[in-house]
């Protein structure tokens, strides 16, 4: 049994992270979102990045997330309680799995696994039972296909009667009476052994008297157990206990397994649901907005969102930056040049961010976003330790692309930053032409940032339905409103600006 709170019980299999996952934390500062979700929770913190990094493949993945997500913002006590539940059974695993490893490596009789294992299976039980009650307690509000399923799974397994077997082998430990038909071979050796019952002491213990002593002697000694003086025989005895009891551990073992497994992945999922949680708060706390995308397939070239703006730019300042909003319909690239300084290159990480953020079922930074999902996301950011390479800046960049490409495969997404600007802007343009033509002929989506005046102007000639052209807004009087509107390529990023307030700064500097 899953717990499928992540994923329906068909979806799990096959899914796999992005293949830079490093590029696009670092070029989208994704260590931002990661430590804002985690809130120094250090199992949080462990979790976040592979499930953010993992994207969903279908719209009816996203929306199963997307009503878990509903279902626990609106009982934030639900939440924490089933948190707690995950977070006890991650330790209880981990201290299992240490001790039956070490008792393994100290001694080969089954005793201490046996004690573990018993402890393990106990603790695991009561906790699918405390489970089980706790969404019973909640049933009324949940409205969320994964975990209404997660009560019915529950509902339909004999817990208690699993639990009343488990609570049996404590004989083992406390004490009680396994009764045995055994049949007798050649020399008298045991030749079939046939398990009748086992009963734990404590199942008698209340109605034990001390002044009943000798009626207790007579019932149960005298009439159920034989006595036995021989040492040796004492212990064949023992150990024939031993292994009954191990020999019944062996057939709880793919029940202890499915356990195993429930939990694991239990931790897994509610880090998740708890670090949305928490950033969702955060951003409450901020007043800054958050919104459940609308998600096309794969392959759709739809894309529109409202009031866009850069998350990590958001947590850092504890404000909300300037948002953009656009539509782009049927769209296979799109360029966007102007300004210096013009909001160009944190708009390309507002909208990566929330792309990952979407395709991993989160709520994301904008009031409306609706975009397709992409099999691989990929950045190519210009960056600063690049800049000191000099002539092995381009060959630098060429590298990283070249391995790109070989995991590229058809409704991709480029995001591309001041790509091929460390060479002539000819080589570079000449180079980015042929690399952009070939992602259009096959399907794959490119959002560019460009200071590449030629290369733009080039495909801006070509006026193909498919290709979109948006400027960084600059006013007459040279201040920047970090807008990205449409337009046609500028041929200049007004660098004259910049020249401009730097001989500022000298006057003054002089005077």
């Amino acid at each position: 049994m899953r717990p499928n709170l992540l994923y329906s019980s068909t979806s799990r299999e096959g899914k796999k992270r992005y293949a830079f996952c490093q590029d696009l934390i670092k070029d989208l500062n994704l260590s931002i979102l990661f430590r804002s979700m985690a809130r120094e929770d250090i199992w949080i913190a462990e979790m976040i990045p592979q499930i953010v990094l993992t994207p969903l493949q279908t719209p009816e993945e996203i929306t199963y997330r997307h009503a878990v997500i509903k279902d626990f913002a609106n009982n934030k006590p639900f939440l924490e309680k089933m948190y707690d539940i995950a977070l006890r059974q991650k330790k209880q695993f981990e201290s299992y799995k240490t001790n039956l490893d070490n008792n393994r490596m100290r001694s080969t009789s089954y005793t201490s696994q046996i004690l573990e294992q018993l402890n393990y299976l106990k603790q695991g039980q009561m906790e699918f039972i405390h489970l089980r009650e706790l969404l019973a307690a909640n049933n009324t509000s949940i409205r969320s296909q994964g975990i209404r399923d997660l009560y019915n799974r529950l509902g339909t397994m004999p817990l208690e009667e699993i639990q009343t077997k488990i609570n049996d082998m404590n004989l083992y430990v406390d004490g009680g009476t396994i009764r045995y038909r055994i049949s007798l071979g050649g020399g008298l050796k045991m030749a079939e052994i046939k398990i009748l019952s086992m009963e734990n002491m404590h199942k008698h213990s209340k109605d034990i008297k001390k002044n009943k002593l000798q009626e207790l002697y007579h019932k149960y000694v005298k009439r159920n157990i034989i006595s036995l003086n021989d040492e040796e025989l004492k212990k064949e005895v023992n150990h024939l206990n031993e292994e009954t009891i191990h020999h019944i551990l062996s057939m709880f073992q793919p029940y202890l397994n499915e356990m195993l497994s429930f939990y694991q992945d239990f931790a897994e999922e509610m880090a998740f649901y708890k670090g949305i949680l928490q950033f969702a708060s955060r951003m409450e706390e901020l007043g800054i907005d958050l919104t459940f995308p609308q998600v096309l397939p794969r392959g759709a070239r739809d894309t529109s969102f409202t009031e866009l703006y850069e998350l990590s730019m958001a947590i850092y300042t504890q404000q909300k930056p300037v948002g953009n909003s656009l539509v782009w319909n049927n769209r296979k690239e799109t360029f966007i040049t102007g300004a210096n300084q013009g909001g160009k290159s944190t708009f390309l990480r507002s909208y990566g961010i929330a792309q990952i953020m979407l395709q991993c079922g989160m709520p994301v930074p904008a009031k409306e976003f609706c975009a397709p999902l992409y099999p691989q996301i990929f950045t190519h950011f210009t960056r600063r330790e690049e800049e000191q390479l000099n002539s092995g800046r381009l060959r630098e960049e060429l590298k990283r692309m070249s391995e790109m490409i070989q995991h590229t495969e058809r409704d991709s997404l480029f995001l591309l930053n001041e790509s091929f600007a460390s060479t002539t802007e000819k080589e570079g343009s000449e180079i980015a032409n042929h690399i952009l033509q070939a992602f259009y002929e096959k399907d794959v989506v490119v959002i560019m940032v460009t200071h590449l005046y030629q290369l733009a102007r080039q495909w801006y000639k070509k006026q193909l339905p498919e290709v979109g052209f948006y400027v960084a807004e600059r006013k007459e009087n040279g201040k920047r409103t970090y807008k990205i509107l449409p337009g046609e390529p500028g041929v200049t990023s007004y660098g004259t600006d910049l020249f401009a307030k730097l001989i500022e700064k000298l006057n003054t500097v002089q005077k």
